[in-house]
């Protein structure tokens, strides 16, 4: 039998995934309204922390995907497929308040 990963572990690691993702959206979103107001060294502060926000998410997301790729299966969880697409969603808001 191949070995899988735990559904509980998944959730946990897709909760992690969102709840980081999400903390880097509330940042750029601040910045967002800090650049508006001509705050720009405040903006690109909480930039900062976006960045380091979604690179915590994205660790907790590679790491599972690895595990894949070493031959461990990941059970289909639509909460997965959530905390990803919200970490990409987030990352090209990033992109787009940095350019």
């Amino acid at each position: 039998m191949m070995e899988q990963i735990d559904k509980e572990e998944l959730t946990l690691v897709s909760m992690n995934v969102i709840l980081h993702a999400g903390n880097a959206r509330d940042y750029v979103f601040q910045a967002v309204n800090k650049a508006s107001n001509g705050e720009f060294d405040e903006a690109n502060e909480l930039m900062k922390q976006a960045n380091d926000e979604v690179t915590t998410a994205h660790q907790a997301q590679t790491s599972t995907l690895q595990k894949e790729a070493e031959g461990i299966e990941i059970p289909y969880s639509p909460l997965f497929g959530h905390a990803q697409d919200t970490l990409m969603t987030v990352k090209s808001e990033i992109n787009m308040m940095q350019k």
